[in-house]
């Protein structure tokens, strides 16, 4: 459907899910800040008696930065349901003319990728730790502080499901979908860095991306939301169990575990006969050759 299409009509198709995508966060905030004041959570009569305009101005932001690092992950939550009710729809018609991916070894694919991806973000999250890289961007960890503030079941909710979700949808499902025009590599590539951007922060852009580049080649691979939600899932609740549950003097052990099995899985899944099978219908790997027809002559002879 796209080729018929101009070119302006099919890169405007892959910016404005992003741009919806962050509108609703804005939109999210808004609404969560006008509650704050209706219902006094967010308070600056004093200031605003008191102070100058400036001060009013500081007093203003410091109320609001409080109120929102409070409600974070419900205003996040909030910002998810929002995204669904709005892509749920426009993903549905994108994917018509899609074939999904079928077949009764997926539950053994499921599980390759859920390795894949934990032992990637666990890796990752090891290298942050032993490296100190986080203390040269402050404002990520004022972000995780603001995420592991709040309980375990709700970082599981909103973290570990609805945002997986939410972004599958938009940036697997629904760009990826749209991009069928232009080469594989680009369309990974694309909507990984669009991906990463959105998530506006510089470290966060920075793994976001790597792990977009990865959602991507599996999208690309197997042609399933359900698979890359999956993969997303694991990858976010590796982080909130791992920080919530894993003791330091286990980490080593940890770290040298997922070391083995991100490649082992990553192989795994294209070595997979379902994988595989498909893989081959796309051209992607060559076709095996056809047995040798049996000598029925040498047989009778």
């Amino acid at each position: 459907m796209d080729n018929d299409y101009s070119i302006v009509r099919r890169v405007w198709r892959i910016i404005y899910p992003p741009l919806i995508f962050i509108i609703a966060q804005i939109a999210a905030g808004a609404i969560g800040i006008l509650i704050g004041l209706v219902t006094g959570e967010i308070n600056v009569q004093d200031g605003f008696v008191n102070g100058t305009a400036f001060d009013n101005a500081e007093m203003l932001g410091i109320e609001i930065a409080s109120f929102m690092s409070k409600y974070a992950m419900l205003l996040l939550l909030a910002t998810n349901l929002l995204c669904v009710m709005v892509f749920l729809p426009i993903w549905l018609k994108t994917n018509r003319n899609n074939e999904p991916y079928r077949n009764d070894k997926s539950v053994i694919v499921c599980l390759l990728i859920i390795g894949l991806f934990a032992s990637f973000n666990i890796v990752q999250m090891m290298i942050f730790a032993f490296t100190d890289v986080t203390e040269y961007f402050p404002s990520y960890d004022e972000v995780v502080q603001v995420f592991q503030s709040d309980s375990l079941l709700m970082q599981l909710i909103v973290v570990g499901i609805a945002a997986p979700i939410t972004e599958e949808l938009v940036f697997r499902g629904i760009l990826m979908s749209r991009m069928k025009w232009l080469p594989p590599w680009a369309s990974v590539l694309i909507q990984a860095v669009i991906f990463g951007a959105v998530h506006m922060n510089a470290l966060q852009s920075l793994y976001a991306f790597a792990a977009g580049v990865l959602l991507g080649l599996v999208f690309n691979k197997f042609r399933s939301v359900t698979l890359v939600i999956v993969g997303h899932m694991a990858y976010n609740l590796s982080s909130v169990l791992l920080s919530e549950l894993a003791s330091q003097s286990a980490a080593g052990a940890i770290l040298i575990l997922s070391l083995a099995a991100f490649p082992l899985c990553g192989i795994l899944t294209i070595k997979h006969p379902s994988a595989r099978k498909l893989l081959t219908e796309h051209d992607l790997l060559p076709s095996p050759s056809p047995p040798n027809p049996p000598d029925v002559d040498a047989w009778l002879r």
